[in-house]
């Protein structure tokens, strides 16, 4: 439902190069590296947006108006384009590239053209009939009194200013997939760390002149730069497209079959997000606005371990099923789901442990006060959860894309989306926010449950095979995440922090932090040493193969 932790703009980032087998092994290594690289200056940027927006602009009405326009603009553009990228677009063009660069300009050219022509006419009737839509995001199943005319009229406004970055944003998703069927990440991989600092600059020198505005144009700014930033790599690999009309490109047909059921889901999941905005809107000043710098926070830790898992695992699990090697495949996925393991745990036990300091140093600055920082630790301690369970969830998705099969993954979305709307209208009432963003871990927690189900229809795998892993995680993170909590309020019964200042907040974060990294790790040395040999093996593999 609301605010996916790895939105489908950040999925090129995530997406591993496309294989092309044993004798390309050093550009797949430099390409899973640069892609890692990528994504982490793509999420530390994008926290560093989220910091701006919270000093600037707090996370009552103004981050409402802004969140349900930019919710919109990437409702749409998901569908239309970008939930294409991975199952579709990047597939195709892999194909089309063992073809020439010919054939490749061609196809991305006629794909160029019907995106274009989608995505600005959807942008063109949106801006047309902004306050409809706005009206369908908010008035359905909110309260209609929780905003002022004022805050609906500035929504209005944001939508109309943002929706041209759809037609932006849909240029450069063709730019990006073409670049990664030819193997040259570096581009797409740093695109969107630069489209965020893009947002964040806007934000620095208009901020205060514009307002909230502000952030809408630094969106589209954004999505500018991410189109041009696609384009010198394209003109020196000779693969510039040129818009032409050839709708009878054989690519686009593939496209369009490989889509349709992502299609589909992304639809219901539409659905689901639009309802969960509408009881938002309702459920509190600060709703809105909490949930999205929560989310920030932790769609961080989930793409720092979606990095990991696509630099060690993904292309291996890709070459094994090419090769009908089945063993190969079940121990590659084995080998990455301890290793999810390994660092989601910690990882979310952790924050769950410092919330209150972390979000005091990352959010309760300028306009963000107690009341939205407090909104906001509910909402990222009630989001792990589901966090937790998102990351088996994404683990078990690329490995059915890794077998060619768009359809498991797609049903049990619907399914889980369907069950999130009905725990999201049950419990908005008595709980407000905090029903929300737990019907959102419920979803995350019934696609996990449902994939891991039905995976012996996709590939074997026992719990046998993890070999106690997910078990000495548990463990050891929760004495990891209990430590970092007593160090935290040992510095607290200290007075650090009384006075304030950003030196001391940062303290009662990062002790904390190294505490418990100490603790996880001397833990994991000394009952989880097949688990270190295995994190230990898969970076020795990738390294070797890059280098």
């Amino acid at each position: 439902m609301e605010d996916r932790p790895i939105p489908a703009g950040d999925l090129a980032v995530a997406a591993p190069p496309p294989d092309r087998g044993g004798t390309d092994g050093v550009s797949i290594g430099f390409s899973a590296a640069l892609l890692m690289l990528g994504t982490l200056a793509s999420r530390f940027l994008g926290l560093g947006r989220e910091l701006v927006a919270a000093n600037q602009f707090g996370s009552g009405d103004a981050m409402a108006a802004f969140t349900i326009a930019d919710n919109i603009q990437t409702l749409l553009f998901d569908l239309a384009v970008s939930g294409a990228l991975q199952a579709a677009l990047i597939p195709v063009l892999a194909q089309t590239m063992g073809l020439g660069r010919e054939e490749m300009r061609r196809a991305g050219g006629a794909l160029l053209t019907v995106v274009l022509l989608v995505s600005g006419v959807v942008a063109a009737v949106v801006i047309a009939y902004a306050p409809a839509v706005v009206a369908v995001m908010t008035t359905a199943g909110g309260d209609r009194a929780a905003r002022d005319q004022a805050t609906v009229a500035l929504t209005v406004d944001l939508v109309r200013i943002v929706m041209p970055a759809t037609v932006l944003l849909g240029a450069a998703t063709v730019g990006m997939a073409m670049l990664h069927a030819a193997g040259r990440v570096a581009a797409p991989s740093f695109g969107i760390a630069a489209r965020n600092a893009a947002v964040v600059a806007v934000v620095l020198v208009g901020g205060q002149s514009l307002g909230v505005r502000g952030l809408a144009w630094g969106t589209v700014l954004g999505a500018l730069v991410l189109a041009l930033f696609q384009v010198p790599p394209l003109v020196r690999a000779g693969l510039l497209p040129t818009p032409n009309w050839g709708f009878d490109e054989p690519a686009l047909r593939d496209a369009g079959r490989l889509y349709l059921p992502v299609f589909l889901g992304l639809s219901v999941t539409a659905a689901g997000t639009v309802i969960d905005r509408n009881l938002a809107w309702g459920a509190g000043e600060h709703a809105l606005g909490a949930m999205r710098y929560a989310t920030t926070l932790v769609q961080l830790i989930l793409g720092l371990v979606a990095a990991a898992v696509g630099l060690a695992a993904l292309p291996t699990m890709a070459r094994a099923f090419a090769a009908k090697d089945e063993a190969a495949f079940a121990t590659t996925f084995a080998a990455a789901l301890r290793l999810v393991c390994l660092l989601i745990v910690p990882a979310t036990l952790g924050l769950a442990a410092i919330s209150v300091p972390a979000v005091g140093l990352l959010f309760q600055h300028g306009a963000t006060g107690d009341d939205g920082a407090r909104a906001t630790v509910v909402a990222t301690v009630a989001y792990l959860p589901g966090t937790a369970c998102a990351a088996l969830a994404q683990l078990l998705t690329f490995a059915a894309y890794a077998r060619g099969n768009t359809w498991l993954p797609v049903g049990a979305g619907i399914v889980a989306t369907v069950i999130s709307v009905g725990v999201a209208l049950a419990l908005v009432g008595p709980l407000g926010m905090l029903g929300l963003v737990l019907a959102n871990s419920t979803l995350f927690a019934v696609q996990a449950a449902l994939l891991w189900g039905l995976r012996r229809r996709t590939f074997p795998l026992g719990i046998g095979d993890l070999g106690g892993s997910p078990a000495r995680s548990l463990v050891a993170g929760t004495v990891c995440a209990a430590m970092a909590l007593g160090a935290w309020q040992a510095l607290v019964r200290l007075g650090i922090g009384d006075g304030g200042g950003l030196g001391a907040e940062t303290l009662l974060v990062v002790a904390p932090v190294v505490v418990g990294t100490v603790v996880y790790g001397s833990m994991l040395r000394r009952f989880g040493r097949d688990d270190l040999a295995v994190l230990g093996s898969l970076v020795r593999r990738r390294a070797a193969v890059a280098g």
